[in-house]
């Protein structure tokens, strides 16, 4: 039996509730060239029984059922028996749009440097009323330098080489809900990592999933994976105390001391010196690296303003440095931002 080209990884636990509409999703895919492993990880509700009724319909799925053994040693497990050269991952509770796995088999073919591919994703409510869209960076350059300070690609939209994920050593048990994450932070060392700029996966965002029930030990593995990326891009150690104040500025959160402040500014502009150095950027990738570093120190000038105008009106020339462009921009909402912007016009 010739080995497929695709093949479709679906690890389960207890998930009856949207299962057979995540199964439906796949067999019906315009592409058909796939197996469908499922690891069935000691569900204790009515996952069994409606995985062997799919299984009986489609010869293409086959079902490895196992005692409870957590999400990324099933994910490995499934890794380990497939024979695709893709593998594309799905989740029990989200759906894949009919055409997904033909689009990313056929980018994939064209793009033999893309390692990973995911793509743009919408996110539903567990009674399916669409919540937002969710469109990540596409470039393989903005990706890695984004991949520094959050995951930006949507695992379970993902299409990836079997043998680069091999590589790289699978996924890390280490790397507690947050090991795809982990994965792409490594990947990116040895491949290029791409986002399709189409939704193609609608993902459930419910009580139900990891996501929502293991948000402290997901941030804490998060911010170490964080740590791992900083390291490797200035090839020096990076206190974690450091790394947890930059992960706040990611995500928006106001920094509470100037020291912080000072400190995560300080590794940002060494990070983005960093990273135009040791990568091979064209104009339009360079100039898309340098305004996401901007919009970084804005949130940054932000917390500085609640604290020091100096400060803040320092960090925020910084940013035009690199983003122009915010002197005309609605964002501009703090004091710092907009005395800064009256000098500077006054200036011009």
């Amino acid at each position: 039996m010739d080995s497929p080209k695709v093949t479709v990884l679906l690890p389960v636990y207890n998930g009856e509730k949207y299962l057979a509409e995540a199964i439906e999703s796949i067999l019906d895919q315009t592409f058909r060239d796939f197996e469908f492993i499922i690891i069935n990880d000691g569900s204790t509700d009515h996952s069994p029984a409606i995985l062997a009724r799919y299984q009986q319909i489609d010869d293409r799925i086959r079902v490895y059922p196992q005692e409870n053994r957590g999400l990324t040693a099933s994910l490995n497990r499934g890794c380990q028996l497939a024979r695709g050269v893709y593998i594309a991952r799905m989740d029990q509770d989200d759906v894949s749009f009919r055409k997904r796995l033909e689009k990313q088999f056929d980018y994939m073919e064209d793009h033999p440097e893309i390692g990973v591919l995911g793509t743009w994703i919408e996110c539903i409510d567990g009674n399916g009323a669409r919540l937002v869209e969710v469109h990540d960076p596409t470039m393989p350059s903005l990706i890695n330098w984004t991949l520094i300070f959050r995951n930006c690609v949507a695992h379970a939209s993902v299409m990836m080489r079997r043998q680069v994920i091999e590589k790289v050593g699978l996924y890390n048990p280490e790397a507690v809900h947050a090991e795809d994450y982990d994965l792409w932070v490594r990947a990116s060392r040895v491949t290029r990592i791409a986002n399709l700029p189409e939704i193609l996966l609608t993902r459930r965002e419910w009580e139900g999933n990891i996501c929502s029930r293991r948000l402290p030990v997901q941030e804490e593995s998060t911010i170490k994976t964080m740590q791992s990326a900083i390291e490797w891009s200035l090839d020096s150690h990076v206190p974690l105390e450091t790394v947890t104040s930059v992960r706040k500025v990611a995500r928006g959160i106001p920094l509470s001391s100037l020291q912080q402040i000072e400190q995560v500014n300080g590794l940002i502009q060494r990070l983005y010196r960093a990273y135009l150095k040791t990568s091979s950027l064209t104009p339009k990738e360079a100039k898309e690296v340098a305004q996401d570093a901007g919009m970084t120190l804005v949130i940054l000038a932000e917390s500085a303003g609640r604290i020091s105008l100096r400060k803040g009106l320092a960090i925020f020339v910084q940013a035009l440095r690199l983003r122009p462009q915010l002197l005309f921009s609605r964002q501009l909402t703090t004091k710092a931002a907009s005395k800064a912007l009256r000098i500077l016009l006054r200036r011009a």
